[in-house]
């Protein structure tokens, strides 16, 4: 007879172990099933077993173990200080801290736009009718004709025959609403924001028709050409009106639709993925380039990631046209991703960068405020990294910035209000505080005048807002020099019987200077808990100037 041996379990669950019991391994075992404890096992650590060696020197694969956890960790500090330095917002938000960080301004993008105009009525109008029932055809064609004057040149990515083709024959043919109704309504409400002032019914009927026509599309395969010029056309009116989240939103949908297409891609013959169907090749690079440019430059404004493609190849820059500028607007794209957040790129390069871009030739005012905003992002990374300039390249910069004003005035006299207006001269003036020389300084009631200007033609919450901050700004550098002044005062003073010199008195704030400030903090919501006796009678900390010469 075979002796019977008694199985044992393997590993014992903790309440055996404990109250040591006969455990059977199961889970649960049959003693805990029987007395009713809660079966469970301490998961165990399992230890490698290295051989033993004469010799002391450590295998290769355990040396790298050891050393794996000395991984260099991401330049985490240096993308926040790239995305803050690539955001308006948070520039300004910069500058009032260093000031006082319990009263520094709310982050916001002051003057990122126009901002949303108002009927007069102050009725929203929500319903969409067809565009044939909005208005006459040939009001419309009115219309298309300031979008094809004043827009096309820079963001040109339409075939002018073909849209006044289609546009007559959707007239003259009793047909169904379809999709090519968003393109109609975004070129003709456009037109009306490049036409007047104020905002009409016939303006609002528009921008509800190309938005329900594209939102109510059912999207079955690849997005047609007619889909990516409607969004595009989309994203530029939110651009200049709506909100910077809104207009983020949708220049990442378009991106995504840009994608989806293939349009980015120059050659998809290779490849049995859905593809749109024939497209001009000048057209799709145009389509592909301005809606690179928006999406871009929205996400640096908000810190927030852009949509970029698998192959991040740009695309090739379209053939030029007589009276077209668009690859003047496309040419610094390739700039303009240099300077992702993402791209920890050598930062000593920025000057030469900030020189080649002064150095472009761009001709017309929407192309020249692009170019300029350009340099004010890189003026702010230079800013952010304490670097200095020469003085020599310091008064080219204000150069540009001097033409970009001149820019921002006549488009406005013009009735173009393209987003750069509000935006450059409010930034040009943050800048210009930032650099703190004789030359930046006498620049600033140039770049004021230029926002108030902005401010008082398109009367908007926005703009009032913008207007409000940046003279808040101006006031507070200048209580930061009248505080200079009393400390000088104050030192001469000391020596009053060995040197006579008279010095000018530090005057009181009047009661002029407290009712102007405290009509700025009432129009700037940010700011309405500023103790104004206090915030006048504060020391303001002192920043020296890293952008060029000192004052």
């Amino acid at each position: 007879m075979h002796s019977l041996k008694r199985k044992r379990a393997r590993k014992a669950c903790n309440p055996c172990r404990d109250r040591k019991r006969k455990c059977d391994g199961g889970e649960p075992c049959a003693t805990c099933l029987e007395w009713g404890y809660e079966c469970y096992y301490e998961v165990q650590r399992t230890k490698s077993r290295i051989p033993r060696h004469d010799d002391p020197t450590p295998r290769p694969e355990i040396e790298t173990a050891q050393k794996s956890p000395e991984v260099t960790a991401p330049d985490t500090h240096g993308l926040v200080r790239r995305l803050e330095a690539n955001s308006g917002a948070a520039f300004v938000r910069r500058m009032g801290l260093k000031i006082d960080p319990a009263k520094a301004p709310k982050l916001s993008l002051f003057g990122w736009n126009i901002g949303a105009r108002q009927l007069s009525s102050g009725l929203g109008i929500n319903s969409a009718f067809p565009v044939v029932e909005i208005t006459s055809l040939d009001h419309i064609k009115a219309l298309a004709q300031v979008y094809f004057d004043k827009i096309d040149p820079c963001y040109g990515f339409i075939d002018r025959r073909l849209f006044f083709e289609r546009l007559t024959t959707r007239w003259q043919i009793s047909l169904a609403p379809d999709l090519y109704d968003s393109v109609l309504g975004g070129v003709a409400a456009l037109g009306c924001l490049f036409s007047q002032r104020n905002l009409t019914a016939t303006e609002v009927h528009l921008v509800g028709l190309a938005r329900s026509g594209l939102e109510m599309h059912v999207l079955s395969g690849a997005p047609s050409v007619d889909l990516l010029t409607g969004w595009t056309l989309r994203v530029i009116y939110l651009r200049m009106t709506d909100s910077p989240h809104s207009t983020w939103i949708a220049s990442s949908t378009l991106m995504h639709l840009v994608e989806a297409s293939g349009f980015h891609l120059e050659s998809s013959s290779d490849t049995v993925l859905p593809r749109s169907s024939y497209c001009d090749p000048d057209i799709r690079r145009r389509l592909v380039g301005v809606a690179q440019h928006l999406n871009m430059w929205t996400s640096f404004d908000l810190g927030l990631s852009r949509v970029s493609f698998q192959k991040n190849d740009l695309p090739l820059l379209p053939s030029s046209r007589a009276g077209d500028y668009t690859t003047e607007l496309l040419g610094l794209l390739p700039i303009s991703v240099s300077l992702d957040p993402g791209k920890a790129n050598d930062e000593a390069n920025l000057q030469s960068t900030l020189l080649e871009i002064i150095n472009r030739t761009h001709t017309e005012p929407p192309s020249i405020l692009a170019q300029c905003n350009l340099v004010l992002c890189v003026l702010r990374r230079i800013h952010t990294q304490n670097l200095d300039i020469s003085p020599s390249l310091a008064g080219r910069v204000l150069e540009m910035l001097n033409k970009g004003l001149l820019c921002a005035r006549a488009m406005i006299t013009n009735c173009c209000p393209w987003h750069q207006v509000a935006n450059v001269p409010f930034q040009i003036t943050c800048v210009l505080l930032v650099m703190d020389t004789r030359s930046s300084l006498a620049m600033l009631p140039e770049a004021m005048q230029t926002l108030k200007l902005v401010a008082s033609t398109y009367d908007t919450g926005t703009m009032r807002e913008a207007y409000s901050a940046a003279c808040l700004l101006v006031m507070l550098h200048q209580q930061r020099r009248k505080d200079d002044i009393a400390v000088f005062h104050e030192a001469l003073n000391m020596n009053q019987q060995e040197i006579q010199i008279e010095s000018p008195s530090q005057p009181s704030p009047s009661a002029e200077e407290y009712s102007w400030l405290g009509a700025l903090v009432a129009d700037l919501p940010g700011l309405q808990r500023v103790d104004l006796d206090q915030f006048l009678n504060a020391d303001m900390m002192d920043q020296p100037s890293v952008l060029g010469e000192t004052g």
